[in-house]
């Protein structure tokens, strides 16, 4: 071979170790920002439900459970999403190291490295399918666990084609790996499935049928009789069960294709890569990788609205109001609860009953309507609309359900600071006071459970908490705050005001208005703009202005309602007419009436 030919072919494969470093360094980039900056929120609210302590009772209680072990190591991994670039970093190394592990173990060669990012690709995807099932009973390092138990099957993997000329001990290793499915959970059936198809498609017949009848069988025999709980964020739940409950069912099928997809894609490469072009181009890998990343992106984007309710949870959690009210005006297609913490924000900036209406109401209905739409599964927002009880209650029911929660314990830490009930405090304090990153928010309050002022001092929002508080509140379903607080005149300012919203929401005006004659704010000869409209409304649908004359209502406020239904009036039968009046008056208290959501406004010409 001529020096130029040698020259050409070490230039060749130089190119190609510098492109398959390139896409490696591509491909983490990727993963860490695309899981620490746009997936931030996520991340915080994993290990925000995600509890993990060092105590020697709770680590022997979690090894005792069911996949204990790689639940355990992934519990552990999930803490430093506290921060979510760290937890990012961590996670986009883990995914980076399994593709050097399947270069390396499946001898994958150099023309076509892009095949080694499949399962991380994979991995990363399931990671980001988990939506709604974060509220349930539901374990929460799945996304995490997925990945520890590919290091695993690779692991397996390994150990088999060093053994596989012996059929005797590939038979030993599978019993050996169906048995650990006891404290790893369902990856052992993957590498099992690993083993299996690389045996067929070597022709080691053999080995096959020992390795997949046996490992299936004694999977089977360990899911179905040994004494562990069976968790429903795991694959083998649904093998074992004849059909998963309709909640888990999308999640179950996502993870038992694509680890089928993971063991099939690794080991049948041998019977492709002979026929494999040879001649390819030398950016192949790259271009592929690219689509592969670019259809990632794309793939792994859960529903919007659920992304913003992760937003304001988030903020909320760290109290940082004024922000929630700058972002949750980006947020154009609400859920009732992105409604819920939008009031939360307005009423902590003192502007709810003043910009309440300034969004748009018409609710996104997703299929899952029963936590978008229900506010009884965020008990946070029961405490910010100051009923620290039925908060309380809701905490607890969810804590005993699913498993201890950072967020549940510390509501209910504040719960019971709120209620006075100082000892009861302590007690969940202590149990935040063992956490890695909530230790010095436990410190703080614990400081102040000797002079509680000082603690309201600091955290304004929680005087707003308790100042509206009713005298007593009633036990049972969350009805609202119009049938939770006592007699209405014994409201302090705050609650009134919430009592006010609660009838404008409604578009309850007739009580509206004697419930205004009776409000505090009457005293003070100023009623909010969104008050003045709905009063106003009422007396132009009454057709009797002469009901205004007992409230302040501003020449401004009534001329442009007037207007607006004037407007109406005079274009009430042309299409887009929602649109067209949005343009015109943007959103306000009358727009909501006439097109927000359940609004049946019919207004005849006079």
């Amino acid at each position: 071979m001529s020096e130029t030919k040698k020259n050409g072919l070490l230039q060749s494969k130089d190119k190609e170790v510098l492109m398959h470093w390139g896409l490696r360094i591509l491909f983490f980039l990727f993963a860490w920002l695309y899981l620490g900056v746009v997936k931030e929120d996520f991340l915080f609210k994993l290990q925000e439900s995600n509890y993990f302590l060092y105590d020697h009772l709770f680590l022997k209680g979690l090894l005792a459970s069911k996949a204990g072990l790689i639940v355990l190591i992934s519990r552990y991994v999930l803490q430093y999403c506290y921060y979510p670039l760290l937890g990012a970093a961590i996670i986009a190394l883990l995914l980076s190291g399994i593709e050097l592990l399947a270069n390396k173990i499946f001898n994958i060669g150099k023309k076509w490295f892009v095949i080694g990012f499949i399962p991380s690709a994979i991995l990363l995807y399931l990671f980001n399918s988990v939506t709604y099932e974060i509220y349930d009973s539901f374990e929460i390092s799945y996304g995490i666990c997925n990945i520890i138990g590919c290091y695993y099957v690779f692991l397996l993997y390994f150990l088999y084609k060093k053994i596989e000329g012996y059929p005797i001990g590939a038979g030993i290793l599978t019993l050996a790996t169906a048995i650990s499915s006891i404290w790893m959970g369902p990856y052992p059936m993957v590498a099992i499935l690993m083993s299996g198809t690389d045996a067929l498609f070597t022709k080691k017949f053999i080995n096959a049928g020992i390795i997949l009848p046996l490992g299936a069988l004694i999977i089977y025999l360990a899911t179905r009789y040994a004494a562990y709980h069976v968790t429903p964020g795991y694959p083998s739940y649904a093998l074992l069960h004849p059909w998963p409950i309709d909640f888990f069912f999308s999640l179950y099928l996502k993870t038992l294709i694509w680890h089928v997809v993971i063991a099939m894609a690794l080991t049948s490469h041998q019977l492709y890569k002979e026929h494999i072009i040879h001649k390819i181009q030398p950016y192949a890998n790259i271009v592929a990788g690219v689509i592969l990343i670019v259809a990632l992106y794309a793939g792994c984007a859960y529903p919007k609205t659920y992304g913003d309710e992760l937003r304001l949870q988030h903020l909320a959690h760290k109290g940082e109001w004024k922000q929630m009210v700058k972002e949750m005006g980006k947020m154009k297609t609400p859920t009732r609860v992105i409604a819920a913490y939008r009031a939360v924000a307005l009423l902590a900036t003192d502007q709810m009953i003043e910009r309440i209406f300034n969004y748009n109401y018409n609710y996104y209905h997703s299929r899952f309507k029963n936590y978008c739409e229900e506010v009884a599964y965020y008990p946070e927002l029961m405490l910010f609309a100051s009923m620290p009880q039925i908060s309380y209650r809701w905490c607890m029911e969810f804590l005993t359900d699913t498993d201890k929660k950072i967020y549940l314990i510390k509501h209910m830490a504040l719960c019971s600071f709120i209620n006075e009930e100082y000892e009861l405090t302590k007690r969940y304090l202590r149990l935040l006071d063992e956490t890695r990153f909530y230790k010095q928010w436990a410190d703080e309050m614990n400081r102040c459970l000797d002079n509680p002022d000082k603690y309201y001092k600091k955290y304004p929002y929680l005087v707003k908490i308790k100042a509206g508080m009713p005298n007593m509140e009633r036990s049972g379903i969350f009805r609202g705050t119009t049938t939770l607080y006592d007699r209405f005149t014994s409201l302090p300012n705050i609650t009134a005001i919430k009592r006010l919203y609660t009838r404008l929401y409604r578009r309850q005006l007739d009580h509206l208005e004697k419930e205004t004659l009776r409000s505090p704010m009457m005293r003070t000869g100023s009623l909010p703009r969104y008050v003045q409209e709905g009063l106003v409304m009422k007396a132009i649908l009454a057709n009797d202005m002469k009901q205004l004359q007992k409230f302040p209502i501003e020449k401004e406020v009534y001329e442009y309602v007037r207007n607006f239904v004037d407007y109406y009036v005079k274009h009430h039968q042309e299409e887009d007419l929602d649109v067209k009046m949005k343009k015109k008056f943007g959103y306000s208290y009358c727009y909501y009436f006439s097109f927000g959501f359940g609004s049946n406004l019919k207004i005849e010409k006079e």
